[in-house]
């Protein structure tokens, strides 16, 4: 599990390097104009970041071979699939490390903070990240990684119309269709943790299915 957790850290080292400039870089951003608004948006660009380079990982697994030469090791497909989820799992924690900076600095250098902005910016990026990885990876396995790029798009299209959705259905108890309502975002991350989890299912019987 350690050997091939480790690889898949290694085959998208250089993307999280980037990520983490990235990330760094939306520390800043809200602060140095004093846009509080741009807080949500700071937020769900640092959570997303990392898992977005789930696609790279991917490819370079079949570029390299290892996809294939990873079967021929004494373990269970279901470790397989272990290590990939819980390298996402891994990616959105890094994520969640490097938003926690965003907000505090804001606070630090203009001396005010929206909670409800930051609540939303922690839900926005949780489902973001959470539900494309859910939708992207067992697409991936079952289409093939040549468009793992444009899955992982269109997973994130579909992220943000889940919330969309659950907003909508929600207005009667929110007085109108509300992102920001601490209500749409509680159970946008709950269907979210539903959807990964049904993902991890649906992924192990794809990989055990499937001929490399």
């Amino acid at each position: 599990m350690k050997g091939l957790l480790l690889n898949n850290f290694y085959s998208m080292s250089s993307n999280i390097k980037l990520s983490i400039i990235v990330a760094i870089a939306m520390v800043f951003f809200p602060a140095i104009g004093g846009r509080m608004d741009l807080l949500p948006v700071a937020i769900g660009i640092q959570i997303f970041t990392f898992v977005a380079n789930t696609g790279t990982s991917l490819q370079a697994d079949e570029t390299s071979k290892w996809s294939k030469f990873e079967l021929t090791l004494p373990i269970k497909r279901k470790t397989i699939i272990n290590a990939k989820y819980i390298s996402f799992i891994l990616l959105i924690l890094m994520g969640i490390l490097f938003s926690i900076m965003t907000p505090w600095f804001f606070y630090l250098t203009n001396g005010e903070l929206s909670k409800d902005l930051v609540r939303y910016g922690y839900s926005f990026g949780l489902v973001l990240a959470i539900a494309s990885t859910a939708l992207m990876y067992p697409l991936t396995l079952k289409i093939g990684v040549e468009k793992s790029e444009l899955i992982m798009f269109l997973s994130a299209g579909l992220s943000i119309g889940l919330m969309l959705l659950i907003a909508f259905v929600l207005s009667d108890l929110t007085n109108g269709m509300n992102l920001r309502d601490p209500l749409v975002g509680i159970v946008s991350v709950m269907v979210s943790l539903v959807l990964f989890i049904i993902s991890y299912g649906v992924s192990l019987i794809i990989h055990k299915n499937k001929e490399f």
